[in-house]
């Protein structure tokens, strides 16, 4: 008869201590990922939209997510808004939105930089960045960095989803014809220190905008189908859906990009996509 003996107390404990192990050095050390924003004033007479939405999981575990939303008048720059002041509006406006979540999965942190205009998000230990959104219908000039790093060495793919202001400013049955295209003005794109692109948007749907911007900007295609998913989750307010078109920078070997939309009648929407955490190891018992 052949004896089959189980494993010593001490096999098991040098197992289960490697299996721990393993799990500690697969977990996402915090400030991993970090993106920041620089913020402007707006540009755009009446109250309009700037919202963001950042999604994240625990690691190996279901997605999070939380949005911030502040509307900006650019009639009211002269009775004191600052550009430190539309700071602090978004990481008190992102903060709120974490409320609704259990302490325990608020896997990320948002800081003002020293009252600046500066804002940034990083992820906390344990948690891993998946998806940003920023949705900007003011105007602004927006700056995106990584502080000092590349996008592609990041493994973070970048799109700019060209819209037009009405998708989320009119209200149905409530409203006029909304228009299909954009009135007179221009974007403005720039790479790191770059001299920066200029497309004019006077008569143009957003798909037009968006091949122009794919014909002078390098490295960058026209994408019919969206990076980040616009509406996964049931709040969905004044966030519009994928109107089928956007453009893909994939491997951006820059440090930073800008973008000033300068025409009321167009918004912009940014999207941040993380590469998947892939270095996990798995123990079968």
């Amino acid at each position: 008869m052949t004896f089959i003996s189980r494993p010593s107390s001490f096999l098991f404990f040098f197992a289960v201590m490697a299996f721990f192990q393993v799990v500690h050095a697969a977990s996402t050390p915090a400030g991993q990922q970090t993106m920041s924003l620089y913020t402007s004033l707006p540009k755009k007479s009446g109250e309009s939209l700037f919202s963001y939405t950042a999604e994240w999981q625990l690691d190996g575990d279901k997605l999070n997510h939380a949005t911030g939303m502040i509307f900006l008048n650019a009639d009211k720059v002269d009775a004191g808004l600052t550009t430190s002041k539309i700071t602090k509006k978004m990481v008190t406006a992102m903060r709120d939105g974490m409320t609704q979540l259990d302490p325990k999965l608020r896997g990320i942190t948002i800081e003002q930089v020293d009252e600046k205009a500066k804002l940034i998000l990083s992820n906390k230990a344990g948690y891993r960045l998946d998806n940003l959104v920023f949705r900007d219908y003011t105007n602004q000039a927006l700056r995106f960095d990584m502080a000092g790093k590349s996008f592609n060495a990041e493994g973070v793919q970048i799109a700019v989803d060209v819209v037009l202001a009405a998708e989320v400013e009119y209200l149905d049955k409530f409203s006029g014809t909304k228009p299909k295209i954009a009135d007179a003005g221009e974007i403005e794109i720039r790479l790191d220190e770059q001299t920066p692109i200029r497309v004019k948007t006077d008569g143009k749907t957003p798909r037009e905008i968006e091949m122009e911007i794919t014909r002078q900007l390098g490295g960058s295609k026209l994408n019919d189908s969206t990076l980040v998913a616009s509406q996964i989750h049931k709040d969905t307010r004044n966030i519009k859906p994928f109107d089928g078109s956007e453009v893909l920078l994939s491997a951006l070997a820059a440090r930073s990009i800008s973008i000033d939309v300068q025409s009321s009648s167009v918004g912009v929407l940014v999207k941040f996509k993380f590469k998947g955490d892939t270095g996990k190891a798995l123990l079968w018992w």
